[in-house]
């Protein structure tokens, strides 16, 4: 038989009861408030990092603009005030300061038995770009793999050309599979700060012993087999091979349009085959290209009454500031080294002082697999891989 229920444990359990009901309201009520107000931070993830520029693409919105007009906004307990843009509230005239902060938006309740809706972020902001310095970048060729390697404290990324980087501590390498002309090597934090820089690629190239052989002498039998029994004896190194010498005809069967539409196409030699015979013979093949002296293109252009394109008025020398005149440099150096030579020499282009000319040229060279040299002064501090002094 139980016992009876003493009146005061009764009036304890009817006190605890009400107490429960209470406070089940209270957080029925709560959560219905939070959910009904919906309040959201757009743009700032949690623990984000990023740079005080991106802040101005934050907002805040609610479900109703009852409540929008009640949000209250703090960064690090001090409180910012927000411009309305439509439904939402912009955060865009204030700066942050750099390092950590703590985001709170908040929507009072309307009584004290509702708690407060509040959305808090933590975030970082950085406004420094990682600090980047190649170390090393080698090649042994234009078409030989290129080993890069530097440093780039506060990078989380990498990319060299179109490459990934490996990174690790602050230390980044990557392989390229051929060697261009320049490179850009981009640093790149969590923020999305960043640093870059183009950096020329040198190449490996032997020092060589060269001979200079005429398009009449490579046509000549006995005169090839006398520069090829020189390179089987170990004499010379390379041989040098007009492609366009001072007569501005073009030696073999260029397809560069501008060669075939002045007639500037002499084909004396096939220069692959002319490559492959050096190659056996164990000597580089050297393509040389004379820039802007050319009588051919001088005087097509001036019975097309292009005067713009001449550099005198014996029709002999071509502009060398001309956009189509250095075009058409640019396009039979390519097409050189797209034919198999080692190497493509310039000559006869104008001025040490035209970098940004032979910056294109080299660029255009290693681009399609060869190294890029210039007939110059000795020491001549130009955009190439080598430079044959003048006179020889």
């Amino acid at each position: 038989m139980s016992a009876p229920v003493r009146r005061s444990e009764l009036i304890m359990l009817v006190f605890l009861g009400v107490v429960f009901a209470v406070s089940s309201t209270v957080v029925v009520a709560s959560v219905a408030h939070i959910r009904n107000i919906g309040l959201t931070v757009e743009g700032l993830e949690d623990g984000a990092v990023l740079r005080a520029s991106a802040f101005r693409g934050i907002s805040i919105g609610t479900d109703d603009e009852d409540s929008l007009e009640r949000v209250e906004v703090f960064v690090d307990d001090a409180a910012v005030t927000p411009r309305r843009d439509g439904e939402r509230l912009l955060l865009d005239g204030f700066v942050p300061t750099e390092g950590r902060h703590l985001l709170i938006a908040r929507v009072r309740s309307a009584t004290a038995l509702v708690v407060d809706a509040v959305v808090d972020h933590e975030f970082t902001i950085d406004n420094t770009a990682p600090s980047l310095a190649v170390r090393h970048i080698r090649s042994g060729g234009p078409r030989a793999p290129v080993v890069i390697r530097g440093t780039a404290d506060g990078a989380e990324l990498v990319r060299i050309g179109h490459i990934r980087a490996h990174v690790d501590n602050g230390v980044f390498t990557a392989v390229v599979a051929s060697a261009p002309a320049t490179i850009f090597v981009e640093a790149r934090d969590a923020a999305g700060n960043s640093a870059g820089r183009h950096v020329v690629v040198p190449v490996s190239r032997p020092a060589v012993r060269t001979e200079h052989v005429t398009v009449e002498d490579w046509a000549s039998p006995p005169a090839r087999e006398r520069v090829l029994a020189m390179a089987r004896r170990g004499e010379i190194d390379a041989v040098r091979l007009d492609v366009k010498d001072e007569t501005g005809q073009v030696a073999h069967s260029s397809r560069v349009a501008l060669a075939q539409q002045i007639g500037a196409v002499n084909s004396r030699y096939d220069p692959r085959a002319a490559v492959d015979e050096l190659h056996r013979a164990g000597v580089r093949a050297v393509a040389r290209i004379v820039a802007f002296h050319d009588p051919v293109l001088a005087r097509a252009s001036a019975r097309s009454g292009m005067r713009d394109h001449l550099g005198d008025t014996t029709l002999t020398l071509t502009n060398s500031a001309h956009p189509e005149v250095r075009g058409y440099v640019v396009a039979l150096a390519r097409e050189a080294a797209s034919l198999g030579f080692d190497d493509v020499l310039l000559d006869h282009f104008g001025s040490e002082s035209d970098v940004d000319f032979l910056a294109e040229v080299r660029d255009a060279v290693r681009a399609a697999g060869a190294c890029f040299g210039v007939v110059a002064a000795d020491g001549a501090d130009v955009p190439a891989d080598f430079v044959v002094p003048a006179g020889r």
